[in-house]
């Protein structure tokens, strides 16, 4: 430990922690992201919500209530949350992590999911964690998975166990940018496959991604993971798109 410990003081003396909006040294302690004054510019996703789908509801004075597409068509997952919106500097971020291939900006994020506090999901609770995989041709172009380094970072911080195979992507579909929600569903319906359906019987899930656009890919992993045996699916996602 004491090794450790002074191994951490001369690593961050010759490289200090920078902020991940403005590059400005960080004055506070390792957990930090932002800087003072970029900090109030990440808008959390703390408000009354629909305890499904989390939609958000900002200026509503009601408590949580289900929102009218999950009273009409309840998802395949149990619930879906994120932490913040998908704008200003954290979309900046999680470009410059997800396509600027920046994994000290994924573990910063990553920072930023493990110590946000979901009111309504006790994390600790749950048995497994899968992150959302990519095709193998997508993953060998990028040369890693968003999703798996927020999930490991996940699992290490709750001690649960995390399984990147369980779930695989079958075909490789199309970019979801641009399709409205029918469009994203339909475009990965049938795109996952669980394989040793075994290790999910009786499991409550927690998937992970880095950002909830209409939860089409989510969801289609979630139905899977149903068939296959999982008893609770939650999903937990960086951000959400507003």
């Amino acid at each position: 430990m004491i090794a450790g410990g002074l191994f951490s003081e001369i690593y961050n003396t010759l490289f200090p922690p920078l902020c991940l909006a403005c590059q400005e040294l960080l004055a506070g302690g390792a957990d930090e992201v932002f800087c003072q004054k970029c900090r109030p510019l990440v808008s959390y996703l703390t408000q009354s919500h629909c305890p499904v789908c989390g939609t958000v509801y900002p200026d509503s004075p009601a408590f949580d209530h289900l929102c009218g597409r999950c009273l009409d068509v309840h998802p395949d997952y149990d619930a879906a949350r994120a932490v913040c919106t998908y704008e200003g500097v954290i979309l900046d971020a999680i470009h410059k992590f997800k396509y600027g291939r920046n994994i000290t900006a994924g573990s910063a994020l990553a920072r930023l999911l493990v110590n946000f506090k979901f009111p309504d999901i006790d994390i600790g609770a749950y048995d497994l964690i899968v992150p959302v995989p990519l095709h193998i041709q997508r993953l060998r172009r990028r040369g890693f998975n968003q999703s798996l380094i927020l999930a490991q970072s996940l699992a290490g911080k709750y001690q649960i166990e995390l399984d990147f195979s369980i779930l695989k992507r079958k075909n490789q579909t199309s970019s979801q940018t641009g399709l409205d929600k029918k469009e994203r569903a339909i475009n990965v319906r049938g795109a996952f496959l669980c394989v040793c359906p075994e290790k999910l019987r009786g499991k409550n899930v927690i998937i992970v991604d880095d950002v909830y656009t209409t939860g089409a890919t989510l969801n289609e992993c979630a139905q899977n993971l149903k068939k296959a045996g999982a008893n609770r699916v939650v999903a937990v996602t960086l951000a959400r798109v507003p």
